[in-house]
């Protein structure tokens, strides 16, 4: 299943070839996955060099079924649906007030509202991936803190959450959710070590909201092809060196500064400075070879690129090898990047084990199944 996805069109003789297995082998592998509907058959190829018959082109069947990816913020949440290869079938954003319920409650109910309205579509839901704020150990399913959604102590999205589902119920932190977008729908080969940058603007109410969660920062890291959890599954929680006792938030930032980020030009470009001079020693520490930016950075115009690629070359001790803003990327997911991320890395799981997408499995976690590209 995993190299049918990678390659979008091949043929047993391919997925023999690359997978060093035998035809026999993986022509019966491919037959049972044509009866359940799983892939089909396309076309004929192109003869060998030697002639002989030709190769029958298979691929994955796009209608076989779809995968929800869910960000939760406070108070509201971004859903996208995707077919098999990745491509976006619907998407909404919607809002979900709080009157007392448990954050398990409001969880399950916005995902039951969404489960039911694509049951009332005959739509094939072959599993759920949310991503979220704060420190996840998605292995166990056990978020251990997330500052906006309240979170002080291990909640179990597992077992309050995943467990009222009939289908497979994944959870990672939101930067994280973006890497497993850009891992798994993007399939390029050169993405083994990056860092994913995740910026958003929170909608904010002053007269009940904390200004330090207007502005929200997220990274992923990506080190040899995997997602790196670390060892308290904390990697990517950042706070800006340069932060003080008066400061507001993951920077240096005061609370006028939050109020006014947005506004303010000079306020924005010493914001983003600082941002990247943090990314800057990150980047060359560990010799990334990818930046990838996503949520709000593009709205925030070509210059972005220009400061960061200044503060990464800054940071530098010598020459830069290679022209860096040609290795500074946007996420083509834009605001949908936590979400239609989520929707990756269910998508990473399904087509690691044939239990899970046949719902014969749900208790299978993310990083056994990591794919490795």
């Amino acid at each position: 299943m995993r190299e049918i996805w990678l390659q979008r069109e091949t043929s047993r003789v391919e997925i023999a070839r690359n997978l060093g297995l035998d035809k026999s082998t993986i022509s019966l592998a491919v037959n049972d996955l044509i009866e359940k509907g799983v892939i089909i058959e396309t076309a004929e190829g192109s003869s060998g060099p030697q002639g002989g018959r030709k190769p029958v082109i298979i691929k994955l069947n796009k209608t076989y079924g779809c995968v929800l990816g869910v960000e939760f913020r406070p108070g509201s949440y971004t859903a996208v649906l995707v077919d098999m290869e990745g491509e976006v079938q619907s998407n909404r954003i919607g809002r979900f007030e709080t009157h007392g319920e448990s954050l398990a409650t409001i969880l399950v109910a916005t995902l039951q509202s969404l489960v039911y309205e694509l049951e009332a579509s005959k739509i094939h839901l072959l599993g759920i991936g949310v991503g979220i704020s704060g420190v996840v150990n998605a292995q166990e399913g056990i978020i251990k803190y997330s500052e906006p959604l309240g979170i002080t102590r291990d909640f179990d999205f597992h077992e309050e959450v995943a467990q009222q589902f009939d289908i497979p119920v994944f959870v990672d932190n939101d930067a994280n959710a973006c890497v497993w977008g850009e891992l798994a729908f993007h399939r390029r080969k050169e993405l083994r070590d990056f860092i994913f940058l995740l910026l958003e603007f929170r909608d904010f109410d002053p007269s009940k909201d904390a200004v330090c969660n207007r502005i929200s920062i997220g990274i992923g890291l990506v080190i040899n092809g995997n997602v790196h959890y670390g060892h308290q599954y904390s990697a990517g929680e950042f706070r800006s060196l340069f932060r003080t006792k008066e400061s507001v938030g993951q920077l240096s930032l005061t609370e006028d500064d939050h109020l006014k980020v947005l506004e303010d030009a000079t306020v924005m470009e010493r914001f983003l400075r600082e941002l990247f001079a943090n990314v800057g020693l990150i980047v060359n520490t560990l010799n990334l070879s990818h930046i990838i930016l996503g949520g709000a950075f593009e709205e925030l115009g070509d210059h972005t690129k220009d400061i960061l690629e200044e503060e990464i070359i800054k940071n530098w001790p010598y020459p830069y090898p290679y022209d860096v803003k040609q290795h500074i990327w946007y996420s083509s997911f834009g605001e949908r990047a936590v979400a239609y991320g989520a929707a990756g890395m269910v998508l990473n799981t399904l087509f690691g084990d044939m239990e899970v997408m046949e719902g014969r499995n749900h208790t299978i976690n993310l990083r056994s199944n990591l794919m490795v590209f």
